[in-house]
C-alpha cells in the first residue's frame, strides 16, 4: 500500500531452527553423494565395458569358454544339450554307462554314437574324451575279428581326438598327449597283433596324398622336395580360378574322369614314381586303355610340367589340411628348423607333429598338467629314437588291398642329429632350473634314456658306415667317455675301447653257434640289398662290408669251436647269390623294387644270378597286367656270354671249394 512504511516492506529473516539446518544440510551431502557415486558408476560402466574385450580374449586362451570359432561347422546339438542344466551330469552318467553296456554285448557302432554324446554334452572336459578315444582305438578294436575292422576303430579313436576334441579344447596338451601315443604305441609300436597292417594303410593312405618321398642325397633337397605342397596356396578354389594354366590342366583330367581330387592324386600315385614307372616296362604300349594313355601323355607332357607341379602340390595340401588335419606349412617348419627329413608315411612323424603342437599351445595356459606336458615331449623323443632305430620305409603300396602292401623298416641315422639337439632342448626347457642340471647334457630326468640312446646312436652309425657318419660315432663315443663315468668318477671299462670293438664286441659275442653265425651274416646281406634298391649305395657297400666281416670272424677268429665241415658256412660269394635269389623270389616284394634292385645290383652279382633267375623274370613280368617287357625290366647283364665261358660253376651252382656243403647246396 502506498501508504505503508518502508519497515513494512522489508521481509522478516529469521535463523532456521537447528534440527531443519541439519536436515537441508544432509540433503545436499546426499545429493553429493549421488551425484559422485553415479560418476563412479559409469566411469566404470565404461571401464569395464573396454575391459571385455581382453577379458573375452583370455577367456578363450585359456578355454574357460568355448570359442566359437573352434567349433564353427561341428554338429549344432552342441548349444541344445549345454540347455539341460542341472540334468546335464545325469545325462552324462547314463550315457556312459550304456555306452559301457553296448560295448560289451558287441553293439560298438551305438556305443560309439554314445561315447560322442557323452563328450559334446561335457565338451571342455578332456579326460572324457580321451576316455573314449581311448575305448574305441584299444578296447573296442581288439573285439573285432578283421584287420580291416581293427584299423578302422583305431582310426574313429584318432578322429575323435583331433577332428573334435583338439577343437573343443585347443589348448589341452592331454588331448595332444593321447592322440600323440595311439599313433606312436598303438600304430608304430609292435604291441597289437595287428600293427603292421596299421603299417601299412598309414603308409598307403599318406602315400596316395604325397606320393612317395624321393631318393635324396641331403636334407636340403628332401626340404625341397615337400616345399612344393607347403607353399601351395590355401584356398584351393581361389587358386584354380586364379592360375589359368592350372585350371586348363585340371580341366583336361575331368574330362578324362579325374577331377582335382583324391581321385587324382590316387592316379599320380599308381602311376608315376621317381625310381620307376610300370607303363614303361610294357611290351606293348597299345594295351593302355586310351582314357589311361591320354592322362599319362598329360602328366608327362614336358609342357604341362610346371602347371601339373602347382596343382598337384595345391591338391596335396588341401587333402593334408582337411582330412589328416595337418598343416603343411607347418610340416616343413617341423623337418627344417627341429627334426630333419621326416618321412610322414611314417606313424611317428604323426606322433611328432601332435605332441609339438600340444607343447606349443599349451605354452602360458593356465590349467596345463605338468605331467601330460612332460610326457607329450616325452612323446617326441620316443617317436624320434624309434624312427632312428627302425623309421626308414621300404614300401610297394597296394592301394586296393593296403593290407597286402610290401612294408619293411630299417635304420634312417639322418635324424640322429635332430633327436641329439632335441634331448638337450628338452632337458634344459624343463629341468634346467634344477641345482643338478648340467649344461650339454639332457638333464637328469632324462639322463639315462639319453645315454642309452646315444649307445644305440653309435651302433646305427657305424654300421651305416660312411666318413662322416663314423666321425659323428666317434663324437658321441667321447662324449659317453667323459659324461658316463662310474659314480666315483673313473672312466666306465667299456668306453675306453675303439668304436669298432664297442659295437662289435656285443654283437660278434653272439656269433656262439653256426645258426647265430649264418642268421647275422645273411641279416647284413639281407639289408645291404634293400639299401641297394633304395638307392643307399654307400649304405649298402657298408653292410655287405659288415657281412663279410661276421663271415670271417665265424670262419677263423672264434677259435674256441671245433672247426668241422658240418660248421662251416657257405662262401660269402654264394651266401650273397643265395639271398639275391630269394629276395627276387619273395612273393610281397612289389615288382617294380625288383627291377630297381636288380639294376642296381653290381654286374658280377647279376652275372651269377642271371641264368637262375630268368625263367622267374619270364613269368614275373607275364603276369603283369598288362605283361612287362622282360628285356627292358630286367635285362641281361653285359658280358653274360664270356662269364658264362669262365665261370661255368657258378651258372650250374658247383662249388669248386674243397669242402663239401652237403647235398643242400648242390641242388
Amino acid at each position: 500500500m502506498a501508504g505503508d512504511s518502508p519497515s513494512m516492506t522489508r521481509s522478516i529473516t529469521q535463523p532456521l531452527p537447528k534440527h531443519l539446518q541439519a536436515k537441508l544440510s544432509a540433503q545436499r551431502k546426499e545429493v553429493s553423494v549421488q551425484l559422485v557415486a553415479g560418476a563412479l558408476a559409469l566411469f566404470s560402466l565404461i571401464g569395464a565395458g573396454l575391459l571385455m574385450g581382453p577379458i573375452n580374449t583370455i577367456r578363450k586362451e585359456r578355454q574357460f569358454v568355448i570359442n566359437p570359432e573352434t567349433i564353427a561347422g561341428l554338429p549344432p546339438e552342441l548349444e541344445l544339450m549345454n540347455k539341460l542344466g542341472t540334468f546335464r551330469a545325469l545325462a552324462i552318467d547314463w550315457a556312459a554307462i550304456r555306452a559301457e553296456r553296448l560295448k560289451m554285448e558287441g553293439k560298438t557302432y551305438e556305443a560309439l554314437e554314445l561315447h560322442k554324446a557323452v563328450c559334446r554334452l561335457a565338451p571342455r572336459m578332456p579326460k572324457l574324451w580321451v576316455f573314449a578315444a581311448w575305448n574305441m582305438a584299444y578296447n573296442i578294436s581288439v573285439s573285432q575279428y578283421s584287420p580291416e575292422q581293427r584299423w578302422q576303430w583305431v582310426q574313429n579313436g584318432i578322429k575323435l581326438l583331433r577332428d573334435e576334441g583338439i577343437q573343443y579344447n585347443p589348448r589341452s596338451v592331454t588331448l595332444y598327449k593321447e592322440l600323440a601315443w595311439i599313433y606312436w604305441h598303438k600304430i608304430g609300436d609292435v604291441m597289437d597283433d595287428e600293427h603292421r597292417n596299421y603299417k601299412r594303410a598309414l603308409a598307403v593312405d599318406m602315400e596316395r596324398v604325397l606320393g612317395p618321398p624321393p631318393i635324396t642325397l641331403t636334407d636340403e633337397e628332401y626340404f625341397d622336395w615337400f616345399r612344393e605342397v607347403a607353399d601351395a596356396p590355401t584356398d584351393f578354389d581361389a587358386f584354380l580360378r586364379r592360375d589359368v594354366a592350372v585350371k586348363a590342366l585340371a580341366e583336361q583330367f575331368e574330362q578324362l574322369g579325374l577331377g582335382p581330387d583324391e581321385n587324382l592324386l590316387d592316379f599320380v600315385a599308381r602311376t608315376i614314381r621317381p625310381e620307376t614307372q610300370a607303363w614303361q616296362l610294357l611290351k606293348d604300349r597299345d594295351v593302355l586303355d586310351s582314357t589311361v594313355r591320354r592322362r599319362l601323355e598329360i602328366l608327362q607332357d614336358p609342357a604341362n610340367a610346371a602347371a601339373r607341379d602347382r596343382l598337384l602340390g595345391a591338391l596335396r595340401s588341401k587333402i593334408l589340411r582337411e582330412k589328416f588335419k595337418l598343416d603343411p606349412s607347418r610340416m616343413l617348419r617341423l623337418m627344417v628348423e627341429r627334426y630333419g627329413p621326416l618321412d610322414w608315411r611314417n606313424a611317428y612323424s604323426h606322433t611328432v607333429y601332435w605332441a609339438t603342437l600340444g607343447t606349443e599351445v599349451a605354452e602360458g595356459y593356465a590349467n596345463v598338467d605338468r605331467n601330460d606336458e612332460i610326457n607329450t615331449a616325452r612323446n617326441v623323443l620316443f617317436a624320434l629314437h624309434s624312427m632312428v632305430m627302425g623309421g626308414r620305409i621300404v614300401l610297394w603300396p597296394n592301394f586296393d588291398e593296403p593290407f597286402d602292401s610290401y612294408i619293411e623298416f630299417s635304420t634312417d641315422p639322418r635324424l640322429i642329429p635332430y633327436l641329439y639337439d632335441e634331448y638337450l632342448r628338452l632337458g634344459k626347457k624343463y629341468f634346467g632350473d634344477r641345482e643338478d642340471f648340467v649344461e650339454g647334457t639332457a638333464g637328469p630326468v632324462f639322463r639315462n634314456g639319453f645315454v642309452s640312446a646315444m649307445e644305440n646312436w653309435i651302433q646305427v652309425l657305424y654300421f651305416e658306415g660312411g666318413e662322416k657318419n663314423l666321425a659323428l660315432a666317434e663324437n658321441f663315443y667321447a662324449w659317453l667317455r667323459k659324461n658316463n663315468p662310474h659314480p666315483d668318477g673313473s672312466t666306465q671299462e667299456r668306453y675306453t675301447k675303439t668304436v669298432q670293438e664297442f659295437v662289435l664286441g656285443d654283437v660278434l659275442d653272439q656269433l656262439h653257434t653256426h645258426r647265430a653265425a649264418a642268421g647275422l651274416v645273411r641279416t647284413f646281406i639281407k639289408r645291404a640289398l634293400k639299401e641297394l634298391g633304395l638307392g643307399l649305395t654307400e649304405a649298402g657297400v657298408s653292410s655287405l662290408r659288415h657281412a663279410r666281416l661276421a663271415h670271417r670272424y665265424w670262419e677263423k677268429d672264434a677259435a674256441d669251436i671245433k672247426r668241422t665241415d658240418r660248421l662251416r658256412l657257405p662262401p660269402i660269394r654264394i651266401m650273397l647269390r643265395d639271398q639275391i635269389e630269394e629276395m627276387m623270389r619273395e612273393p610281397q616284394l612289389a615288382a617294380l623294387f625288383k627291377v630297381r634292385l636288380w639294376n642296381a645290383l653290381p654286374v658280377e652279382q647279376r652275372q651269377m644270378t642271371f641264368d637262375r633267375l630268368r625263367p622267374y623274370f619270364e613269368q614275373l613280368c607275364a603276369s603283369q597286367r598288362p605283361p612287362w617287357d622282360v628285356e627292358k625290366a630286367l635285362p641281361e647283364p653285359p658280358g653274360m656270354e664270356e662269364y658264362r665261358k669262365t665261370a661255368p660253376e657258378a651258372v650250374l651252382d658247383v662249388r669248386p671249394e674243397d669242402v663239401d656243403y652237403g647235398e643242400r647246396y648242390k641242388r
